[in-house]
């Protein structure tokens, strides 16, 4: 298909020592019938293009258009009528989670692929990409884009995309559930002391399961802790990639030695109701940056 030119120049996003235009074009449908649409496909197969060639060639600045969405569409039709990687759909629209679409009725969409991260980050998934990346030493554009009539600065990492941590958080399956069987008794958040009765907030979720039951580390990572404390009695913490730990405590027996590396669903150790715990279960939390934070969102919870 031959280039088109349509609105070429209303359709640069950033000028490094630019300005932006205070609007993009809108994409009406997704369909050959709309030019707009048309332009945007030829563009990204135009990077594809280069992505796969030995000497690619310049790429013109990225483009951007709007595009409103209908009630039925969610990122990964999107994705699939866009001919567009998600990860690039849901970063330039501050998406923290697949499900954050539903609060978008107008989309940005860029006509290339990569990663795109507010400068400096707003949230911790910003920041973990970000670090990330600067850590594997990836090219970087500075980017300004509008939005809500508001300029907003970037930083954008052509053709990157969500690795494998980044791909489960966005998704909520960051840990699978450290117990085979068992339920959940008590959850994140408020509740009363199960010994004094007072308020107290719980930083993790408790998961009934018999004496003994096997417990098994939610994802791969390392061995932080091992040993005994007052309330969790025996525990082990372990250290994930993205700056995550996980906490696993009332243990009856530890099966993991300080420092080991562990894959998922590896046995750490077994159910107990050492420390203050009332009955049999595995007290677990999720920990990022030193804080406690509910795991529900992280991971496929058992009701």
């Amino acid at each position: 298909m031959a280039k088109k030119t349509l609105l070429a120049a209303a359709f640069i996003a950033v000028l490094g020592a630019g300005t932006a235009l205070a609007q993009y074009p809108e994409m009406r449908t997704l369909t050959q019938d709309d030019p707009l649409y048309m332009q945007l496909q030829y563009d990204i197969e135009q990077s594809y293009r280069a992505s796969r060639s030995r000497q690619p060639p310049a790429l013109p600045p990225i483009s951007i258009f709007t595009y409103r969405r209908k009630p039925a569409e969610d990122l990964f039709s999107l994705n699939a009528r866009l001919n567009l990687p998600y990860d690039a759909i849901a970063t330039l629209n501050a998406m923290e989670n697949a499900t954050s679409i539903n609060n978008l009725d107008s989309l940005l969409i860029c006509s290339r692929p990569g990663i795109f991260i507010h400068d400096p980050p707003r949230t911790e998934f910003e920041q973990m990409m970000l670090g990330t990346r600067l850590n594997d030493g990836l090219v970087q554009e500075k980017l300004v884009i509008w939005r809500y009539g508001f300029k907003e600065a970037y930083s954008y990492f052509p053709g990157s995309g969500f690795n494998d941590v980044e791909r489960a958080y966005f998704l909520h399956i960051l840990f699978r559930f450290p117990i085979s069987q068992g339920s959940i008794t008590s959850r994140y958040g408020p509740r009363a002391n199960p010994f004094s009765g007072h308020p107290e907030f719980h930083n993790g979720i408790d998961i009934g399961a018999p004496m003994g039951t096997e417990v098994c580390a939610a994802r791969e990572g390392k061995v932080a802790e091992a040993g005994t404390s007052p309330t969790l009695g025996s525990y082990v913490i372990l250290t994930h990639p993205g700056g995550f730990r996980t906490v696993y405590g009332h243990l009856s027996a530890i099966s993991v030695t300080l420092g080991a590396e562990v894959r998922t669903g590896a046995v750490i150790g077994k159910v107990g109701k050492t420390g203050l715990a009332t009955g049999s279960h595995l007290h677990f939390e999720v920990r990022c940056k030193g804080g406690s934070t509910d795991p529900s969102p992280y991971m496929m919870v058992k009701k």
